[in-house]
């Protein structure tokens, strides 16, 4: 049995130097998958699929930007006679709509199930879908450390590792509750010490979507990880900066830099946000205390927000400018299907398009409430021109120094990121460039 598993890249080309984010589920499928199976993975960020190949199943992990690159190669793959059964958190969103291109559906975590997957396709019973439920983190397979599949930034490789699922925060926006639960599950921390070993690379990035939501299991977690001498980023909350001995504890484990969803700067926009501070004094005062450990902070950024106006560029400028903001990542509110931003817009007759292809953070696909669409993605483009200007870009690189203990990996994540910015313009994106009409 040949069996191809793949996560697909969001366009028809590789994407532009920046830093690419590691795929971990392949890893985990593909050591729950039984050796006698002749198994080739592939992440589409990295590699090309050969398609002169012949594969009997295909499994294809898809998230909302990327499902219908994923939709083209089960067309692709299906012409040569494979059987196709997608997973992923668009696919189990909607398996009506993935089922249409495929022959199969897991909704949710793949772990419990994988291998009655296979059992079930060798015996001609493949269902049409699977349900497994919550997995028992517990019981997680060690990933495959063996499939070359991590990015290597000049050299080094930056292998992603992981902890948790679940988030107690149910933004409007977001599908990580509905998927993963509203309870915080954890990975054994010996499996997690276990997993870094085997990754062999001193430089990591951490794929929780909130490395500190339980913070007694962050301090063990982060005590276990500071004999391994390994360096670090990942995403947490804001919060992390109240709590003074987590905050020491995750310098001391090898972090180096933290994305936090800031989301908002303003008082209104940012008062859906439970994870979010409430007013410009308390985030400038939590990005200093954060930067002062020797964390850079990296704030996320979202608009396009029911409250905001069109001063929320100049303002997000700078409060950039006072925080001493190196890296910084800037998103459109993105409306991903069958989240309650999403059912929201569409009852009020406010989406645009329903192409999933446009739905990657930079491009506008909903009517904005105090904006126009020309005005929102103006903005945007204008911010990013300014931010990403060669003059700050060098301006901020040089000012890396002011962070206490600054290091290789806080040089390369900066390069890399603010590189990356600046390869999406108005005039790169205009086959994503959407208007009203």
């Amino acid at each position: 049995m040949r069996l191809l598993l793949v996560t697909p890249r969001s366009s028809e080309k590789k994407p532009p130097i920046g830093l690419k984010i590691p795929q971990l589920a392949l890893h985990i499928l593909a050591s729950l998958t039984p050796p006698d199976i002749e198994l080739t993975v592939i992440d589409e960020q990295i590699y090309d699929i050969d398609f002169n190949k012949n594969y009997d199943l295909a499994g294809i992990s898809i998230m909302t930007a990327n499902a219908p690159r994923g939709y083209r190669i089960a067309q692709r793959l299906k012409e040569k006679g494979t059987k196709i059964i997608f997973g992923g958190i668009h696919a189990s969103v909607l398996p009506d709509e993935a089922l249409k291109y495929g022959d199969s559906v897991v909704i949710g975590e793949a772990e419990g199930i994988w291998q009655k997957v296979i059992e079930d396709f060798k015996n001609s019973q493949l269902q049409k879908v699977y349900r497994p439920g919550p997995f028992d983190l517990s019981r997680s397979p060690l990933p495959r450390r063996d499939l070359n599949l991590e990015p290597v930034i000049f050299g080094y490789k930056w292998p992603g590792f992981f902890t948790t699922r679940g988030c107690p925060y149910n933004c409007e926006f977001c599908s990580v509750s509905d998927i993963f639960g509203r309870k915080i599950r954890h990975l054994p921390v010996v499996n997690v010490i276990k997993d870094i070993e085997n990754a062999k690379s001193k430089i990591f990035l951490n794929l929780d979507d909130n490395v500190v939501g339980n913070p007694k299991y962050a301090k063990e977690l982060f005590q276990a990880l500071a004999p391994l001498k390994i360096e670090w980023g990942g995403q947490s909350t804001i919060n992390i900066a109240s709590d003074k001995e987590l905050l020491k504890l995750c310098y001391k484990s090898g972090c180096r830099g933290l994305f936090i969803g800031v989301e908002s700067i303003s008082k209104k926009g940012s008062a859906g946000f439970k994870k979010t501070l409430k007013t410009i004094e308390e985030n400038l005062d939590a990005v200093k205390k954060i930067q002062d450990v020797g964390i850079l902070f990296h704030p996320s950024f979202v608009f396009g927000l029911d409250d905001d106006t069109k001063e929320i560029f100049e303002d997000t400028l700078d409060f950039l400018g006072k925080a001493h903001i190196t890296t910084a990542t800037f998103n459109i509110l993105t409306p991903y299907p069958k989240t309650r931003l999403y059912l929201r817009l569409k009852n009020e007759g406010r989406l645009i398009t329903e192409d999933w292809s446009k739905y990657n953070h930079s491009t506008v696909v909903f009517k904005p409430k105090n904006m126009t669409v020309d005005e929102l993605i103006e903005g945007y483009y204008l911010l990013k021109k300014e931010f990403y200007s060669v003059s700050n870009i060098c301006k901020r690189i040089c000012r890396l120094s002011e962070i206490p203990h600054f290091g290789l990996v806080q040089f390369f994540y900066a390069v890399f990121n603010n590189i990356g910015g600046r390869q999406i313009t108005p005039e790169s994106a205009q086959n994503n460039y959407i208007t009203e009409a």
